[in-house]
């Protein structure tokens, strides 16, 4: 009898656990991952013709590996599980259409022979992409709490 009592109880306890937490899951949103090999692919197939001509998968993946040592750099990435950012982050206008960011992946492809408009529409393709996971515009803002910039 005790038997039968304490594994209706145990079972009890489980479903309600259960439908609680698939209950906070069914609002949260899953984190963005980005996957570089994923990245190269679906960008590699937005290219013109014209880029695609001109450039290998090495290139794309280089100039890919730049945009993203710059995103290290001024702190807006983080490895699987970390959080990015907390309450106080505000972000100050488009983080990849930073000129200085931009100047500077542009230079790194002249100096390894990728032309500047190449840079560009891998750069550009690389924000829709990262748009298309989830891992930046509104969608992320709001998962973040990062404050919008003024203006």
């Amino acid at each position: 009898m005790f038997f039968a009592i304490g594994t209706v109880v145990v079972l009890g306890i489980a479903f309600v656990t259960l439908g609680w937490v698939l209950g906070r899951l069914e609002h949260e949103r899953a984190p963005a991952v980005y996957r570089l090999e994923d990245a190269v692919e679906w960008i590699v197939d937005r290219l013109p013709d014209e880029i695609t001509a001109q450039l290998s998968y090495g290139d794309v993946r280089k100039v890919l590996l730049w945009h993203l040592d710059w995103f290290t750099e001024i702190g807006v990435s983080s490895q699987h599980g970390n959080e990015l950012a907390g309450d106080d982050m505000i972000t100050h206008g488009a983080i990849a259409g930073d000129v200085a960011a931009v100047d500077a992946i542009v230079a790194r492809g002249q100096q390894s022979g990728i032309e500047a408009i190449d840079v560009v529409c891998v750069l550009d393709l690389q924000m829709r992409y990262l748009a298309h996971i989830g891992a930046v515009g509104s969608t992320a803002v709001d998962q973040l709490r990062i404050k919008p910039p003024d203006g």
